[in-house]
C-alpha cells in the first residue's frame, strides 16, 4: 500500500492548496519579524503580479505553479521577479519539479508541495543585479520627486520613472520601491495577522489580497 506521501502526489495540487500551505510555512517567521504578507500583490509599471511577497528588510517574491498549470510563461516571469526582487522562490509540486528546475536559475529558490506542506528544495540567493527602471516602475511619480529636482514636476509619469532611472542610485530606488509595496500591503496584512492565528485555512488569504492598482 502506497504511504500517505504517494498519495498525496498521486493528486492535482490546486494554486490555492499550495498557497495555504506556504502562508502556513511563513507566518510563524513573519509574525515574529513583523514581515508584510501580500497575495495576488500588484506591482509594476504593467501591474503585474506576484502570487505572494513576503516584505522586511528584503523584498521575496514567490511563483506558484500548481499541476493545473504549465511552464511556458515562467520564464519571463523569473526575468521579470529578478529585476524587480531582492529574493525569488518558485513553489511547485513533484510532477513539474523536473521542469521548473530546466527553467529556473539558480539564484531562484525551489520548494516543493508535497499534499499536506511545502519544503525547501533549495533556498534563494540575492538578486545583486536588480533593475533601476523596474523599481522606478514600481514607485509612484510622487515618491520618486521627493528625491528629483522640481524641475522634473511638470513631466508625466513616464518622464519621471524614467529620469529617476537615470538619477538616482540603485540602493534609493530599491529603498523607494520596498516602502511603496510597504505602504500598499501594511493595512491588509496587519489585518491577516490579527485575524488569523497558526492554523490557516483557504479563505483566511483573502485577507492578504489587495488588487487596485499602483496609483502613478
Amino acid at each position: 500500500m502506497k504511504d500517505n506521501l504517494d498519495l498525496a502526489q498521486d493528486s492535482y495540487a490546486t494554486e490555492v492548496q499550495i498557497r495555504t500551505a506556504l502562508v502556513r510555512r511563513l507566518v510563524a517567521d513573519a509574525r515574529s519579524k513583523n514581515s508584510i504578507l501580500a497575495a495576488e500583490a500588484v506591482y509594476g509599471f504593467e501591474n503585474r503580479r506576484a502570487d505572494l511577497l513576503k516584505l522586511d528588510e528584503y523584498s521575496h517574491a514567490f511563483e506558484i505553479k500548481s499541476d493545473y498549470d504549465n511552464t511556458s510563461r515562467l520564464p519571463g516571469q523569473l526575468a521579470e521577479y529578478s529585476k524587480t526582487f531582492d529574493f525569488v522562490t518558485v513553489v511547485t509540486t513533484h510532477r513539474l519539479l523536473p521542469s521548473v528546475r530546466e527553467i529556473a536559475p539558480r539564484k531562484a529558490g525551489l520548494m516543493v508541495f508535497d499534499g499536506q506542506t511545502v519544503n525547501h528544495v533549495r533556498k534563494p540567493t540575492i538578486n545583486k543585479q536588480l533593475s533601476k527602471f523596474h523599481l522606478a516602475s514600481g514607485t509612484t511619480k510622487a515618491r520618486l520627486l521627493s528625491a528629483l529636482p522640481a524641475s522634473q514636476r511638470r513631466k508625466g509619469v513616464t518622464e519621471v520613472r524614467t529620469e529617476a532611472a537615470k538619477r538616482l542610485n540603485i540602493t534609493a530606488l530599491r529603498n523607494m520601491f520596498r516602502s511603496e509595496l510597504e505602504e500598499r500591503f501594511a493595512e491588509s496584512s496587519a489585518a491577516f495577522f490579527s485575524e488569523t492565528d497558526a492554523q490557516i485555512a483557504a479563505e483566511d488569504l483573502l485577507l492578504l489580497r489587495r488588487s487596485s492598482r499602483l496609483f502613478t
